[in-house]
Parts: structure tokens; C-alpha cells; sequence
């Protein structure tokens, strides 16, 4: 009975041992445009979206569709999240 109860603890923690790593093994990432990596990378040093596209020389409007874009491609469902896992995933 012991030696069931220590296997079971083993592939426990060998199970364990997995999540964890899966969670934080980097995501796979499609390929920002430059665009996006500009914008997302203002957007990490903490510049509104209205201040992102007086830097850029674009419209708020072309800020919001690049982070949309980037969103859509690193599974982000916020832009701070976006701005997050392209960090993480050494984009930014």
C-alpha cells in the first residue's frame, strides 16, 4: 500500500512539474508589424492611445486597429495584456 501511495505521490508530482512549466513557457507569437511593435511598446511606457499617435505621426484611430491587430495575433483579450505577453514572449 505504501509503495501505490508513493507512486501515485510521484506521478503527481510529475504532473505538477508540467503545468507549471507550461504556464510559463513563452507563447507562440505571429509576427507583429512594425506598427504594432511601436504602438505596443509606447503603450508599456505608459503613453495614452491620443499620446501614441501624436509620437507616431498617425491618427487614434490607426493606434486602436494596430493594437487590435496585435491582440488578435499574441491571443490577447485586453491591450495590456497584449503589451504583457509581447514582453514575455521578447517582442518588446
Amino acid at each position: 500500500m505504501i509503495d501505490t501511495a508513493r507512486e501515485a505521490l510521484g506521478d503527481l508530482e510529475e504532473f505538477l512539474s508540467s503545468v507549471s512549466t507550461r504556464r510559463f513557457e513563452r507563447r507562440r507569437t505571429r509576427t507583429l508589424s512594425a506598427g504594432e511593435r511601436d504602438v505596443l511598446a509606447l503603450l508599456a511606457d505608459g503613453y495614452t492611445t491620443v499620446q501614441v499617435a501624436t509620437r507616431l505621426s498617425i491618427s487614434p484611430h490607426t493606434v486602436r486597429s494596430r493594437v487590435k491587430a496585435a491582440r488578435a495575433k499574441l491571443g490577447a483579450r485586453t491591450r495590456e495584456q497584449a503589451v504583457a505577453t509581447a514582453i514575455r514572449a521578447g517582442v518588446l
